[in-house]
């Protein structure tokens, strides 16, 4: 077979026929185990605090008054993100005729499946089929996007369009003959971009792209994305179909609260930015919080990741750098530093640098493999080594929490537990002989296992122990409604609002202030109030006895949670309330 020259190889997607078919088993098992574990789980729990029972308020409310433009939360205007996410919600919603956890949680795992099959047909391009199979298994048995691929919030979406729209760069960078068909899509794909976040989703995209120009200083392939093209048309179609409207809808007051409150203010301590929808200042954290966590969940694949990021930094000047070899990590770096400098932080906002970072190391192992297999690397042993251990410590311990949170008998915990451990050694021994792709498929196997016992065990009985209760209060509620008492709310998180939202299925009456409570639970009528905990005791601590509480009137049910809502009823509702 002839060799390729170093410089073609960075360049120009390998065309040599052996690699490109080489490892499609692991590919379709890869697809086999997504559709499994994306499809698992979708409905055995109540939504989870706090993402999700917003998000279900805000889909709930777009389904049934069929408004697509302007997101709403008990009636109120939502803006801080875009309508994508909540559509694609409302689409499903509207299809199935349900609002049950399983249908709103659905294009989250949509869109997980849509990402894994694109880094899988990434990997296949560049350098194998092999390569693709681990790169969307690596993508979608990572912790944190498994976890979110599992619940309905809107930063699914805007890691799918992150994903395509940086995957169709990296095509473009590296396949000079093909750049006139990838360029229009990747145009295309940022107006999808915009449609999940704003002018952030695009930002997250053009700034390690931007860079890459800058390093390259070829004016050809800075024309090659800058001229015109039909993505372009329908990426200003796509933000402009949204934008219009909105502007029309609500003036100036949406556009800067939507392009400068929900963007410029998240990076900028200026009390003129704060946004009037969402939760900023609710989770400041210092710079590093992003760096100090990402280990953790990239894992079991952390030594994978972590040799294939070392092995992008030239060891010498005379190292060619190419976009091959340095976009990917650039781009992690990139957008993990900007995501640093915002003060709000959570980490599902760094999901969309994930996937690329997965392909990034599935492409590292399909160049290291095969050179391996003719000579020993130790690099390669020792880090497909620690992989297997780290999946083996945990496959075997997590039965027993299981068993010890889930009532699991402690045969069947001592079952999984050397089953796991079984596969571990077994993962080893393959490693030891050099067979790579054999240990690699089996350790990867071991670990969808683990992540099906998961999902089938020990989320429901969690659902049940520590989630669940924050529905309650809303039950209860929803049935005095049903006995004739009138619900209002007062001074409720979004979390809360949208579980009311998702319950009772209309706009209720909001009592945000001490005087309009205490005037609407004074009524002849039943009232039911759902208030804020913290806001219901310091008002109680302001306000002298009687004068927010009429004679009689209790808290139904003390909160069990300090998400949870406190119910409160006065005394003709008291008499219907259920014992």
């Amino acid at each position: 077979m002839q060799r390729i020259p170093f410089k073609a190889h960075t360049s120009e997607t390998l065309r040599v026929s052996g690699r490109r078919v080489l490892g499609w088993r692991t590919l379709l098992w890869t697809g086999l185990a997504a559709l499994l574990l994306f499809g698992l789980g979708l409905g055995n729990h109540e939504l989870w605090d706090y993402h999700e029972p917003y998000v279900a308020g805000i889909v709930r409310e777009m389904a049934s008054s069929g408004d697509w433009i302007v997101p709403t939360l008990n009636g109120q205007p939502f803006l801080e993100k875009p309508p994508l996410f909540y559509a694609l919600g409302a689409l499903v919603c509207r299809a199935t005729g349900s609002f049950d956890p399983w249908a709103l949680r659905l294009p989250s795992a949509i869109l997980a499946l849509a990402t894994v099959a694109w880094m899988s047909f990434l990997g296949w391009r560049l350098s194998s089929a092999r390569a693709g199979g681990w790169a969307g298994f690596m993508v979608g048995t990572g912790v944190l996007f498994f976890q979110v691929g599992h619940m309905a919030i809107v930063d699914m979406a805007l890691t799918a369009a992150v994903s395509f729209s940086l995957g169709l760069a990296y095509l473009a960078l590296v396949e000079p003959a093909y750049r006139s068909r990838w360029i229009p899509w990747f145009w295309a794909s940022l107006g999808l971009a915009f449609l999940t976040k704003g002018l952030v989703g695009p930002v997250l995209v053009l700034l390690p792209l931007a860079i890459t120009l800058l390093i390259e200083r070829n004016p050809e392939l800075l024309r090659a994305f800058l001229r015109p093209n039909w993505g372009m048309t329908v990426a200003g179609m796509l933000a402009l179909a949204w934008v219009v409207p909105l502007g029309l809808r609500g003036g100036r007051e949406f556009l800067v609260e939507v392009f400068l409150r929900n963007t410029v203010g998240r990076f900028l301590a200026d009390p003129n930015l704060v946004p009037r929808t969402g939760r900023l200042g609710e989770h400041v954290e210092p710079f590093l919080f992003y760096v100090q966590r990402v280990p953790g969940n990239i894992l079991p694949w952390l030594a994978i990741w972590a040799a294939a990021l070392w092995s992008a930094f030239p060891r010498s000047r005379r190292h060619h750098l190419s976009p091959r070899t340095y976009f990917l990590p650039l781009s992690f770096g990139l957008i993990l530093l900007l995501l640093s400098f915002s003060a709000e932080k959570r980490m599902v906002y760094i999901l969309p640098i994930f996937p690329i970072t997965y392909l990034h190391a599935a492409l590292w192992l399909d160049a290291r493999v095969p050179r391996a297999r003719r000579r020993v690397d130790r690099t390669l042993m020792a880090v497909l080594g620690l992989t297997f251990f780290l999946v083996g410590i945990l496959g075997v311990g997590f039965p027993w929490v299981v068993m010890d949170r889930a009532n699991l008998h402690w045969s069947a915990a001592l079952l999984m537990s050397l089953a796991s451990l079984a596969l571990s050694v077994l993962s080893l021994r393959l490693l030891w002989r050099r067979d790579f792709p054999g240990a690699l498929d089996l350790g990867m196997t071991q670990w969808a296992g683990f992540l099906a016992i998961f999902l089938l065990f020990a989320v429901p009985h969690w659902d049940q122990e520590n989630w669940r209760p924050l529905a309650d209060p809303y039950a209860v509620a929803l049935r005095l409604e049903q006995q004739g008492a009138r619900v209002v709310v007062g001074r409720l998180s979004e979390t809360q609002l949208g579980f009311a939202s998702l319950r009772f299925r209309h706009r209720l009456p909001v009592g945000d202030n001490a005087p309009a409570l205490a005037q609407a639970l004074a009524s002849d009528q039943p009232v039911v109030a759902l208030v804020e905990p913290g806001w219901w005791a310091a008002e109680l601590a302001m306000n002298p006895p009687g004068a927010l509480l009429p004679t009689a009137a209790t808290a139904l049910r003390p909160s069990l949670r300090h998400r949870a809502p406190l119910l409160v009823v006065n005394p003709p509702a008291s008499r219907l309330a259920p014992r």
